[in-house]
């Protein structure tokens, strides 16, 4: 820990899967920042991340039970000592309800709080404790405790600010922030493209794969030697790999990958898609981050105008943005790029340029500390 800069306490709950790995480069990509990071459980399997400390609450059975008071907001002197003994000047929670869960002990410590929403924590219009979790349902029930004693909100993208304004949260208090990527390791210097469709999703009912699937029926009589691509696995996955089945073996479900072997796919892939949907219960997906690193490689993309999905594309100049569940149009659009060769490099073009200026890791950091500074300095009058 330097001690020429100040530190900030990332918070989140479980440390850390592998499909979090915006908050591993959150913390080890802070620049004027020390990052300690305050969690109530380590996973055996997560991802290995680097911090100068850490505070794990949920360790054993006095643990479980400490971590149980600590998200009914009573002080702890544990992680007060753990706040004063490294100096943390600042908590930034990663999804709302650990926010929420955070906010009275930092109140407590005169500690400013920021907490970034990315998408379920806020989209959902019911919750469902069993299937959802007691503390994003007890969020849910009580946001005004974090909408009125946090200092700053910050939204993965457009979609997800006027979730929060329509929640309640205080607009002044909102700042949207997308999650950048590394666009030097996203760029595609391979001119060997293949006749594939890639498209990297959970396999659950949001990511709406039927649909794309059904697209692909339609892509097929008229481009039978193109092959659809779907990375990822989930509780649809045999449900699905069923559907592609029926339809042509150049529709293909490869389960979950390695993100080296995610890279390596992008770099083949002539076209992507993310046909996301609203569930009934109300979520749609904040901003799909595989579009996005998509585009930096310079794949024209059409998606669903579902949630944040539009704005990870500049629509009739990156890719297309289509109605939501229409397959017929979803298949048109694929087709269109499809046949024309000189649309399809005029996309890739504006793609690689629309990520370097909205989506670049390192601006985005530099936005991010910006924000730090400016809570900590308010703080500091």
């Amino acid at each position: 820990m330097k001690a020429n800069k100040l530190t900030v306490a990332i918070n989140t709950n479980k440390y850390l899967p592998y499909s979090e790995t915006f908050i591993k480069n959150h913390i080890e990509g802070l620049q004027q920042f020390n990052a300690v990071v305050l969690v109530s459980e380590k996973l055996s399997d997560g991802l290995s991340v680097r911090c100068d400390n850490e505070l794990v609450l949920n360790t054993n059975l006095f643990g479980k039970i400490k971590d149980i008071i600590y998200k009914l907001g009573i002080k702890l002197p544990s992680i007060s000592r753990f706040f004063k003994d490294n100096n943390v000047r600042l908590v930034h929670s990663h999804f709302g309800q650990n926010g929420y869960a955070s906010i009275g002990i930092t109140k407590k410590n005169s500690i400013p709080h920021i907490t970034t929403f990315h998408g379920l924590d806020i989209s959902l219009d019911h919750v469902n404790s069993q299937k959802h979790g007691k503390l994003l349902n007890k969020f849910h029930k009580d946001m005004s405790k974090l909408a009125d004693n946090g200092d700053v909100f910050i939204a993965v993208s457009n979609f997800i600010k006027k979730k929060l304004i329509k929640k309640g949260f205080p607009e002044h208090k909102i700042i949207t922030n997308y999650i950048g990527i590394d666009t030097a390791y996203f760029s595609n210097n391979n001119a060997d493209k293949e006749k594939k469709i890639l498209c990297v999703a959970r396999n659950v009912e949001y990511k709406g794969l039927s649909y794309l699937i059904d697209a692909m029926a339609i892509i097929l009589k008229y481009h039978p030697d193109w092959e659809l691509v779907i990375i990822g696995d989930g509780i649809l996955h045999d449900s699905l790999k069923k559907q592609a089945n029926a339809i042509s073996p150049q529709i293909k479900l490869k389960g979950r990958l390695s993100s080296y072997e995610v890279k390596q796919e992008l770099s083949t892939a002539s076209l992507y898609c993310q046909p996301s949907i609203q569930l009934e219960n109300g979520h749609e997906e904040a901003l799909a981050l595989t579009i996005v690193e998509a585009q930096s490689m310079g794949i024209p993309a059409v998606v669903f105008d579902s949630g944040g999905m539009p704005e990870a594309i500049i629509n009739n100049q990156s890719g297309y943005v289509v109605e939501p569940k229409n397959t017929q149009l979803l298949a048109e659009k694929l087709i269109y790029l499809i046949d024309n060769p000189s649309i399809r490099e005029a996309f890739s073009t504006a793609a690689i340029e629309q990520v370097k200026t909205r989506h670049c890791f390192n601006k985005q950091i530099v936005k991010l500390e910006k924000i730090y500074n400016e809570v900590i300095g308010v703080q500091k009058t």
